[in-house]
């Protein structure tokens, strides 16, 4: 008898669930080469959904093409934008007191001559602050991404082919929707749907889950589980056991208030950015969608109650938010110990969360299947693979809430006791501190990333080390050895790029207004995969 896992059962609906299921059917049921794998999942008719996390990384863009969706009909129907870059805003200050902003690119500069181009700026912008000359900032100099950004320019032009783009980008979208039209294509490749609740969960002898209690069909029979389950983490943490790492101790935001709200006119511009504004106690995220826009803040609950941070939101809103009746969401801020136990995945919130601040809770759904799969088990789950597979996991998320922490301790405002309490000293993980350590005598570099494929690059750190200004007040040893020639010839270079780059993007909204006039096939593409 075959030891080949033939049904794999999610728990849990959502943008995890379905997304998960879609990973797994256009993966494994892609050909007509052998026995299809069934897919189930089992969505709760009664608990609704958080459906907040609206901006995605990189991997979405990567996700999609391998499923062959069409790019342009999820954009119509996910009341979807483009997202090139995060625009920082007010997390530290200027020497003057005024608030200072910043962009953090998708895209990164070429090398040159095996020398990160941010050696030969940083030693020019010192000379200039000195000199009291006007500096270009630093994400401006090294990509073309911060113009278009003010230019709210789209990254792609309408006649460019699915997942082309005239720099690199993502997606904002409607999370409730993303669901909703994955669905439809789990639906179109034979996904076994079940509208039920899970009310319990048996373990065999072994302490592999046999089978779950659902309240209207009683006992099912399952392989391999699949917990999409959400905050809950209704199997892995309360049927398995497993336990809850807290990061607690180094990120002190653990709620978040969220709101929607109309564009301030129907023709107004669409930014195709994320903005992440710092307030009292946390910080504001904006995410401007096709039809509205998505908003909220993330806040410390030992910092402001939720009447005090509704207060401070409005305020921050302005007139538009004057109306606003935000949902308060309590966050679980933390990873499971493991996220793969015996026969079961925890896959979105149910095996973690770190706050939004870099939009990663999509990102880390699609990663989780993507290396499940690449440690696809048989029935019996050899332990080496989950041992693997949880190694990576835990990785993963340590260098996510790393790079999260560092946004923190190296803000320089001291306007309120969250900014004080979020730098402190015993708050700094081991290796961020030694990071920023290193980063005082050389920039960061690929080799300082110890993380399996991560998810933020040598590049990332260097456009928030730069951007909040926090190396400039130093010389580092390297900067002997760049030369002003090869500076002017790179930035002559930029420029050139960035002026093709713009005449050929189209203003935002109006390449939107183009897709969803344009008619679409009203499937996604992936019939012609199988």
């Amino acid at each position: 008898m075959s030891n080949r896992i033939t049904r794999f059962t999610i728990v849990g609906g959502g943008s995890a669930g379905w997304l998960a299921a879609s990973i797994l059917l256009g993966t494994l049921n892609r050909r007509n080469d052998g026995a299809d794998t069934q897919v189930e999942l089992i969505e709760s008719p009664t608990i609704p959904i958080i459906g907040v996390g609206e901006a995605t990384t990189l991997s979405t863009f990567v996700t999609f093409a391998q499923l062959n969706i069409d790019e342009l009909d999820f954009l119509k129907h996910c009341d979807a934008t483009f997202k090139a870059a995060v625009r920082f805003s007010g997390w530290d200050v200027n020497p003057d007191g005024s608030p200072r902003h910043y962009y953090h690119p998708f895209d990164a500069p070429p090398y040159m001559f095996n020398l990160p181009p941010a050696y030969h700026w940083h030693r020019r912008a010192r000379a200039d602050r000195e000199a009291g000359r006007p500096v270009t900032p630093f994400a401006h100099a090294m990509s073309p991404t911060p113009a278009l950004m003010n230019a709210m320019r789209a990254p792609r032009g309408f006649e460019q082919g699915p997942f082309e783009g005239l720099v690199n980008y993502s997606y904002h979208m409607d999370a409730t929707k993303l669901g909703d039209y994955l669905r439809g294509y789990c639906t179109a490749l034979g996904v076994d749907y079940i509208a039920d609740d899970v009310d319990g969960v048996q373990r065999d002898e072994r302490g592999f889950i046999s089978a779950l209690q659902l309240r209207r069909r009683g006992e099912h029979a399952v392989e391999f589980v699949i917990d999409c389950s959400g905050f809950r983490s209704l199997v892995l943490r309360q049927a398995m056991g497993e336990d809850f790492i807290p990061y607690s101790d180094s990120l002190l935001c653990d709620r978040a208030l969220a709101a929607q709200l109309p564009h301030a006119a129907p023709d107004s511009p669409i930014a195709p950015f994320t903005t992440a504004t710092a307030l009292g106690a946390g910080w504001s995220w904006e995410v401007p969608l096709w039809s509205r826009r998505g908003t909220g803040y993330v806040f410390s609950s030992a910092h402001r109650s939720d009447d005090e941070a509704i207060a401070e939101f409005r305020a921050h809103l302005g007139e538009a938010g004057r109306e606003a009746e935000p949902r308060v969401i309590p966050m679980a801020i933390g990873r499971a110990r493991r996220g793969w136990v015996k026969n079961c995945l925890g896959v979105g919130l149910s095996a973690g969360f770190i706050e939004p601040l870099e939009s990663t809770s999509i990102h880390l759904t699609q990663v989780a299947i993507r290396r499940f799969l690449d440690h696809l088990p048989e029935r019996d789950c050899a332990p080496v693979l989950a041992a693997r597979y949880n190694r990576l996991t835990t990785e993963m998320y340590d260098d996510i809430r790393d790079f999260i922490v560092m946004h923190y301790c190296l803000s320089n405002r001291d306007d309120s006791p969250f900014w004080r309490d979020a730098r402190q000293e015993a708050r700094i993980p081991d290796r961020v501190r030694e990071r920023l350590a290193l980063w005082r005598r050389k920039l960061p570099s690929a080799l300082d990333i110890d993380t399996n494929n991560p998810l933020f690059p040598e590049w990332s750190y260097i456009y928030v080390l730069f951007g909040k200004g926090a190396v400039d007040d130093i010389a580092f040893p390297m900067e002997a050895a760049v030369s002003d020639d090869d500076l002017d010839a790179f930035l002559a270079e930029q420029a050139t790029a960035r002026a093709r780059i713009m005449a050929r993007a189209p203003d935002h909204r109006a390449l939107l207004a183009r897709i969803h006039a344009e008619a679409t096939d009203p499937w996604y593409g992936a019939a012609g995969a199988r």
